[in-house]
């Protein structure tokens, strides 16, 4: 095959390849701009739900306060009413206790959510279960039944509570670190890595309805496939243009069109063909590179916004767990209020 013939054959096959890389990276940047505006659009519906939340919360408060007015009225009616050693108060609060130990009974049998905690163990250089608190109150301990590992134990490993990885500040196992649990109960979450003098840490668990088996399956199925897609793409030949499959090093030094052979003296023998289609390839290699920097700016916006997204998740879960702690406020003061006002009407 002479120089020429060889030429144009290395032509065809380079612009073929460049063809299909530039469709490849036109495809990827379409893509990644949808997935981008529906990132956006999730994001602003999560903004949209924290807004919500708040204003649930404003409320609830509000609730909370003329609870509390009502409770002044109800003390100043006490006077009035020339009960001034407050008998009737009392017996009134020991009636609401009553109530709201009752309601606290039943509510643990509905526990969605609650906390693993350890304590470093300087002995043994361990970690030492301290057991399960309620993550409404994280003082108080939770019922053994509800122990996930316990679960998982009886029931051959498989257990319907997963851990919360959308809980703040935690390491791959869903861990959080602190000195201790009093600072974990203030502050709601700790470190992701244990530092010097890390001697406390907690992880939450969340009940879901489907089995513990079908939920880790679920898991290993979707790893098992992003590696697989990792492997393939890594061990797939590079399609972008420069890339020379060895057997075809050869013919390109016969060619004139390798890095090595194309000298000042080699590029004056290209004829006029040759040099436009190396032209055009050029400017295709241009047009790829343009595109792959559109992708790659596409990512980094990809990654703020799973990171906002993050962020906006772990809010929501705070502000969940103020407006459940507000209600349940409510709820007490409300079950006072009805108590004290039976009492008045009695």
């Amino acid at each position: 095959m002479d120089r020429r013939a060889a030429n144009e054959k290395m032509l065809r096959e380079a612009t073929d390849t460049q063809s299909k890389t530039k469709e490849a990276v036109t495809r990827i940047q379409q893509q990644t701009a949808a997935t981008e505006e529906l990132g956006a659009a999730t994001l602003e519906e999560l903004r949209a739900q924290g807004r919500q939340m708040d204003e649930i919360n404003a409320d609830v408060n509000e609730v909370n306060n003329k609870l509390d007015t009502a409770q002044g009225l109800q003390d100043r009616f006490d006077a009035w009413s020339g009960n001034i050693f407050g008998f009737k108060k009392r017996a009134a609060n020991k009636e609401a206790a009553s109530e709201i130990a009752s309601r606290a009974r039943e509510e643990l049998q509905n526990i969605k959510e609650v906390f693993e905690n350890e304590k470093y163990d300087m002995m043994s250089r361990k970690w030492r279960s301290v057991g399960m608190t309620l993550c409404n109150s994280p003082s108080t301990k939770a019922p053994e039944l509800f122990d996930p590992n316990s679960q998982g134990a009886v029931g051959g490993g498989h257990t319907k509570w997963d851990i919360d990885f959308g809980f703040a500040g935690i390491d791959r196992e869903g861990w959080t670190y602190a000195n201790d649990f009093a600072y974990l109960n203030k502050h709601g979450a700790g470190t992701p890595e244990p530092a010097w003098n890390s001697y406390a840490r907690r992880r939450k668990w969340k009940y879901s309805e489907k089995s513990g088996n079908e939920v880790v399956d679920g898991v290993r199925a979707r790893n098992k496939e992003r590696i697989s897609a990792r492997q393939n793409q890594a061990h797939g030949q590079t399609e972008k243009i420069g890339y020379v499959p060895r057997n075809n090093v050869s013919a390109m030094k016969a060619s004139g069109l390798t890095s090595t052979n194309r000298t000042a003296k080699n590029k004056e023998e290209l004829d006029e063909e040759s040099k436009k289609g190396l032209a055009v390839l050029s400017q295709g290699d241009a047009e790829i590179d343009q595109g792959i920097d559109a992708i790659s700016k596409g990512l980094d916006n990809l990654s703020s916004i799973a990171n906002n997204m993050k962020e906006e998740t772990r809010s929501h879960n705070k502000k969940l767990e103020a407006i459940e702690s507000n209600m349940e406020r409510a709820a007490n003061k409300q079950a006072v209020v009805n108590a004290r006002q039976r009492r008045f009407l009695s």
